[in-house]
């Protein structure tokens, strides 16, 4: 059973770097908040700068996609969180902050289709939210 494990916790781990490399084709400007060694293999948090990471989600879910914003220590705290403000992010690029999670289920298709609509949100909506830092 263990072997199945392994290689199901690989094939996610794939997926996760495929939808990674997706988001650094659609904006460069993204940066992943963590360590690239020593990571979940199916998480991926990373900051969208100037994209605030709750109106993302928002208009994601209203496409079928979901995933959260900030860590998972923070969901649904008004703040921004703690445990990236600890790994150095400014309050700005913790609220920029996405977090997607993949599991056994998820298929590369699940990943185009998320990178496709990721694409439409942040070059075309115009319901968008930017961030705007609080003074």
């Amino acid at each position: 059973m263990v072997p199945d494990y392994v290689e199901r916790m690989r094939q996610v781990e794939k997926l996760r770097d495929r939808l990674e490399d997706g988001i650094g084709k659609i904006t460069e400007a993204y940066s992943m908040n963590g360590s690239r060694e020593h990571r979940l293999p199916n998480t991926l948090n990373l900051t969208l700068p100037g994209f605030r990471g709750e109106s993302v989600v928002l208009e994601m879910d209203k496409r079928g996609v979901r995933f959260a914003s900030g860590s998972a220590c923070h969901s649904g705290s008004p703040e921004p969180s703690h445990a990236l403000l600890a790994m150095g992010l400014t309050p700005e690029e913790a609220h920029c902050a996405l977090r997607f999670s993949l599991g056994h289920e998820t298929t590369a298709d699940d990943i185009d289709r998320t990178l496709a609509l990721l694409e439409e949100v942040i070059h075309r909506s115009k319901h968008m939210v930017r961030f705007v830092a609080c003074k």
